[in-house]
């Protein structure tokens, strides 16, 4: 029996943080856990073989993380798993009740915002960089070899798909915020 599975592209299926933190909890309750969370981990993540455990899990995302903002956590009983790039990754074991990480909807609702956010930029570096392509394959479509046309077809592929998918995501997060 293999102890150890790679989950590849985990932030990119489960784009809704709170779909990201079930599918969490679920691998928990089926005695897999997430090893070395790191800024990589959005790539590929490493987990364990353990015991069944019911773990809430929170992802939470800082632009600029305060001074006792990990140390509150911890206060209230969290546990620092690991941190991917802005985004933290908390568990807290429970029987019971799951138990709830942000105090109300507007807590919910302001870290859906912070990940569109995110989102929107990595979206405008995306679309700024499909417009550049496409300006520049109309500028040059009559002096260019054909190999130059399918890079250019394929740079032009890659960028609007990124591009649409990650429009996609804004939109799902935003109808999603409250969750």
């Amino acid at each position: 029996m293999n102890n150890k599975k790679i989950a590849f592209l985990s932030a990119f299926q489960y784009v809704i943080p709170a779909d990201y933190e079930a599918w969490f909890e679920d691998l928990a309750e089926k005695g897999w856990h997430p090893q070395n969370v790191g800024q990589w981990s959005s790539i590929a993540m490493t987990f364990g073989k353990g015991e069944a455990t019911k773990y809430r899990y929170v992802f939470d995302m800082q632009s600029s993380v305060k001074k006792d903002y990990k140390l509150t956590y911890e206060e209230f009983g969290w546990e620092f798993v690991g941190q991917m790039a802005s985004s933290f990754l908390w568990r807290k074991q429970y029987s019971g009740e799951r138990p709830e990480s942000f105090s109300d909807e507007e807590n919910l609702v302001n870290r859906s915002k912070r990940f569109v956010w995110a989102v929107s930029f990595s979206f405008i570096i995306m679309f700024i960089t499909a417009v550049i392509i496409t300006v520049c394959f109309a500028l040059n479509f009559t002096q260019l070899k054909f190999g130059y046309y399918v890079q250019f077809l394929l740079g032009l592929l890659i960028s609007y798909s990124f591009t649409f998918y990650l429009g996609g995501v804004m939109r799902k997060i935003h109808k999603n915020k409250n969750r």
